[in-house]
């Protein structure tokens, strides 16, 4: 036979709070996270899904958020340059040959002076993988996410506990007539309903 506390504990309902504040939590904690890396980084955020692409199409997806420096290859297609372009830079005018090679240049110049001048490209993300790039922004939404969603929890808790201790609430609580019975140590109520008839 089961005890009043016990038909208590199997017949609270879950309110999911911790579900709910994770999910939302998360959503919040990307949006404010990653935008706020959007504003201050403009030029980065504006010229990332290029670089993706890029890497995409270069083959390179795993070197993404890889932190190994991929190697410089000697002959390199158009998608692979723009990649190491957009990652690396051309400062140290390492990839002039390969600008020339595929023509980047307008045709009425001298190449090797226009790429001497125009090709010490300056790198958007400075060498580094995705990994490094949104290091912070994803660790301070996986904090928010753990906040909102441990919040959630303790108020699953205090919701159950509350509820358990006898403290009144909104909504009912599920019982089959022999536990309610058992419970009240009664015969449970019965109503009887017949047609109102006013007129």
């Amino acid at each position: 036979m089961k005890t009043p506390d016990q038909i208590r504990h199997e017949t609270v309902p879950n309110k999911h709070y911790g579900f709910m504040f994770g999910f939302f939590g998360a959503i919040f904690g990307f949006v404010l996270w990653f935008g706020g890396w959007a504003l201050l980084h403009v030029e980065r955020a504006r010229r990332y899904p290029e670089y993706c692409a890029a890497a995409l199409k270069a083959g390179a997806g795993g070197t993404l958020f890889s932190t190994q420096k991929s190697q410089r290859s000697a002959a390199m297609t158009s998608a692979q340059l723009r990649y190491v372009l957009l990652r690396y830079g051309n400062l140290d005018h390492h990839y002039d040959e390969e600008i020339i090679r595929h023509g980047w240049y307008p045709r009425q110049v001298s190449a090797a002076a226009w790429v001497a001048q125009h090709g010490g490209i300056p790198s958007v993300y400075d060498g580094q993988s995705a990994a490094e790039i949104f290091k912070w922004p994803e660790v301070l939404t996986a904090l928010t996410l753990l906040a909102s969603a441990t919040s959630g929890m303790a108020l699953d808790q205090r919701y159950r506990m509350n509820i358990i201790s006898g403290i009144p609430f909104d909504g009912s609580i599920l019982a089959s007539v022999d536990d309610y019975n058992r419970e009240v140590q009664g015969d449970g109520m019965r109503y009887r309903v017949k047609q109102w008839d006013d007129r």
